[in-house]
């Protein structure tokens, strides 16, 4: 009698396991490791980035600013600042270095200094981290060469 109990229970205990199936998902981590890829191709090498470059820039206080850079082959530059609507304007110059894409323009006679990438036909302006804006007006931090 007790092995037909131990028995029973032994079945019972094995059915009601049984009917519930469970499936065990193993997420798998696909971790792809990525060279660094420096083809030796870049602004300063590939593109004939010296010219103009147009654009509007944002503006905090106002609308924006109408921007043109020059970029001369003897690594000077001007830029033009324009502020729409106001009576506002900034004529400046100074020279430029250009390394793998990242241009940093300093100004005469002063300490600032803006950041540019220079890409086929264009230059965006990047943040004092060199880095890119990322932000929903990123797009208008473009300027486009027209000559």
């Amino acid at each position: 009698m007790k092995k037909n109990l131990l028995l029973l229970i032994l079945v019972l205990a094995l059915v009601s396991c049984g009917g519930q199936k469970k499936q065990d998902v193993v997420a798998e981590e696909v971790v792809t490791e990525v060279e660094a890829f420096d083809d030796g191709h870049y602004a300063e090498n590939s593109l004939d980035y010296w010219g103009v470059y147009k654009g509007v820039l944002p503006a905090a206080d106002c609308p924006g600013i109408e921007t043109t850079l020059t970029i001369n082959e003897d690594s000077t530059f001007s830029l033009l600042s324009v502020y729409i609507d106001r009576d506002t304007s900034f004529d400046e110059k100074g020279t430029y270095t250009l390394e793998k894409g990242y241009m940093t323009l300093t100004f005469d006679g002063d300490e600032e200094v803006q950041y540019y990438f220079i890409g086929e036909n264009t230059a965006t302006r990047l943040t004092s981290d060199k880095e890119f804006v990322e932000s929903e007006l990123a797009e208008h931090y473009v300027l486009n060469k027209v000559d």
